[in-house]
């Protein structure tokens, strides 16, 4: 099997990070795969490669690094109107979407192998694509806002610190969404359209019906809070995966037209850019990607 290998050497924990990508390297060649390794710089690199390399023939195309490095990588694919099937091996400081597959750190290199290849959604907002989330609102943009340093040292926790330094500026975001069966305006603390079973190991939608290969992607509209008891409730809610209507919005669409305030969208964990109208399409199995066990 021949597989181009791109490597973000900047993802993750940076203890033992050169050790664990050996490991692979010596995993992939030991099983007769022969490597094209491609060590990305800056933003946009792997993208020009790839345009620079349409030509060549591989059968896999791995990806070391985080949800961010992926994500442009999908792009790339979609820009360049690629359909070579996608290995995730992460070594991102969350990795979410690797998660939602059932690929762990520890057997990414057999999930590669093993070639279990699904074809999944993604999403298009306005002219970029997105694999699992395009998110507004508090919180929203902590995962960019985050220095990468203190991300790569301490997760989740460093998320939650700029949660706190974040909510005493909290104000409410008008926005009204067109969506499959209706229209829905209100003012909202947060809200995400996304094609996964879970986010950040909370919001968890896998019981809910949602599936990653329906032409669907499932949106969660937080309404602003009146007082600090709505926030409790909130938080209990999502903990619980309990969608309450008094509190949030929940469903599933094809398409969302959005107008809403001036506000910061995510798309991946990345930053989106500022905007006041959006339009996010579901662009059915897009994608090809090697899957672990636990997916289903």
């Amino acid at each position: 099997m021949r597989i181009l290998l791109i490597y973000n050497p900047v993802s993750g924990v940076s203890r033992n990070r050169e050790e664990k990508f050996g490991k692979i390297l010596y995993e992939l060649g030991r099983r007769n795969c022969d490597i094209v390794v491609y060590q990305t710089k800056a933003n946009g690199d792997a993208t020009k490669y790839l345009g620079k390399h349409l030509e060549d023939d591989f059968d896999m195309l791995a990806v070391r690094g985080g949800d961010g490095t992926l994500h442009e990588i999908v792009n790339a694919l979609m820009k360049y109107e690629l359909s070579v099937p996608v290995a995730y091996l992460p070594a991102g400081s969350t990795n979410d979407y690797a998660s939602n597959l059932g690929i762990k750190s520890k057997t990414a290199v057999k999930t590669l192998i093993s070639r279990k290849i699904r074809h999944l959604d993604i999403g298009k907002f306005n002219k970029e694509y997105f694999t699992y989330v395009a998110a507004f609102g508090i919180m929203t943009d902590l995962s960019f806002a985050t220095p990468q340093k203190a991300k790569n040292s301490l997760g989740y926790l460093a998320y939650l610190m700029g949660c706190v330094k974040e909510l005493k500026d909290m104000h409410p975001i008008h926005m009204k969404c067109r969506v499959d069966d209706g229209t829905i305006e209100d003012d909202f603390l947060v809200g995400m359209i996304t094609n996964a079973l879970s986010i950040a190991g909370v919001i968890k939608r896998k019981d809910k019906g949602a599936k990653l290969d329906d032409g669907l992607m499932e949106y969660i509209f937080i309404k602003y809070p009146k007082n600090p008891g709505d926030i409790s409730h909130i938080i209990y809610s999502l903990m619980n995966s309990k969608f309450d209507t008094k509190y949030m919005y929940y469903g599933a669409s094809r398409t969302f037209d959005i107008d809403s305030d001036s506000m910061v969208w995510t798309l991946d964990g990345e930053c989106g850019g500022n905007h006041k109208h959006v339009k996010i399409d579901t662009i059915p199995k897009a994608l090809s990607i090697a899957v672990g066990k636990e997916y289903e």
